[in-house]
């Protein structure tokens, strides 16, 4: 499929389109050029240049096979429900990696730190071992897997590697959603001690850095069959998050802390609040991303809009009132 003329217009089958993350680079790889099909369940009407949204369903990998035809990179993208990761995420992403190798199209994959468990130096690299330490890490160490092997079969594959999204209109959930949805009343909940770091991903920029990702791959044959590439992103803690929304509101911050007793209580019964139990760890170490590997790719630094901007954006009903935004640039760890 990949060629070096830059100047073809490429194209992208994106699985997962309607998802926080898929539809964030729905919008991002059509504003650059490329022709994205981009596939949902149900039928939607809207119109957007350079998307063509196609009906299909991973359940029935026949439906999904025309769209497949003649595309340059096809995107993982898809995430379902904690509870349903397993079967589902497993058979979901053997589908797509048959697609992928159907098509002769380069696959590339959203992963986040799960399968890298809680890392000895508390650094994730492209050379970071899988070391999971639940279920849920577990499962994405097996997705990597299948694609790692699919990549010594002849397929092309990247997978990039992200901290926990944040930005504005994120449709699905996520914790800085739930953290910050009473910021208007000023207070913050707090998922972890207040000093330990945690990494983010402000979604604009992790789309931006997967789109020039899947520029590059996509003309370049010559680089390695698979590459992993972390998206460093922004660290800072709910210390920092604090202090930087106090800094630029003039207002005093109520903290709560997460529920954590009560989601192991209703864990005997439920699975979802087990699963969210078990990815407490997450919270109570820094664990951060090397982005030195995509740096060297992308042959500059990945774009990376300052946290004080970002934490506006993403923070609804959140305005500057306080002190100059610029004397919180410090919070970032």
């Amino acid at each position: 499929m990949s060629n070096s003329n830059t100047n073809l217009v490429r194209t992208a089958l994106i699985l997962g389109a309607t998802g926080g993350f898929g539809s964030a680079l729905t919008q991002c790889m059509a504003q650059q050029g490329w022709r994205v099909r981009a596939i949902t369940r149900k039928a939607r009407m809207e119109q957007t240049k350079n998307v063509e949204w196609i009906v299909g369903d991973l359940e029935q990998p026949l439906s999904l096979q025309t769209a497949a035809d003649n595309v340059d990179v096809i995107v993982h993208a898809v995430n379902v429900p904690y509870q349903h990761w397993n079967p589902l995420m497993l058979s979901y992403t053997r589908t797509i990696i048959e697609l992928a190798q159907r098509s002769n199209a380069h696959l590339m994959f959203v992963g986040n730190v799960y399968n890298a468990g809680i890392p000895t130096d508390g650094v994730i690299s492209e050379h970071t071992p899988n070391a999971p330490i639940n279920e849920k890490g577990e499962i994405r160490a097996q997705l990597e897997d299948m694609i790692a092997k699919a990549s010594s079969h002849g397929l092309r594959t990247t997978i990039m590697r992200f901290g926990d999204f944040f930005g504005p209109d994120i449709n699905s959930p996520n914790w800085f959603q739930m953290c910050t949805k009473s910021v208007t009343k000023n207070a913050l909940m707090m998922a972890g001690p207040a000093d330990v770091p945690h990494t983010w991903a402000y979604l604009p920029d992790a789309v931006k850095a997967f789109e020039q990702v899947a520029t590059i791959r996509a003309m370049d044959n010559n680089l390695p069959n698979h590459m992993v590439l972390p998206f460093a992103g922004h660290v800072f803690s709910f210390g920092q998050l604090k202090a930087a929304l106090e800094a630029m509101t003039g207002n005093r911050f109520k903290v709560t802390r997460a529920p954590w007793m009560m989601f192991r209580a209703l864990g005997l019964v439920i699975k979802l609040m087990r699963d969210i139990v078990s990815m407490r760890y997450l919270w109570n170490h820094d664990i951060r991303l090397d982005g030195t590997a995509l740096q060297e790719l992308l042959g500059q630094p990945s774009v990376h809009t300052p946290l004080p901007q970002a934490i506006i954006a993403s923070v609804p009903g959140v305005s500057c009132t306080g002190q100059d935004p610029k004397i919180v640039e410090n919070v970032q760890a």
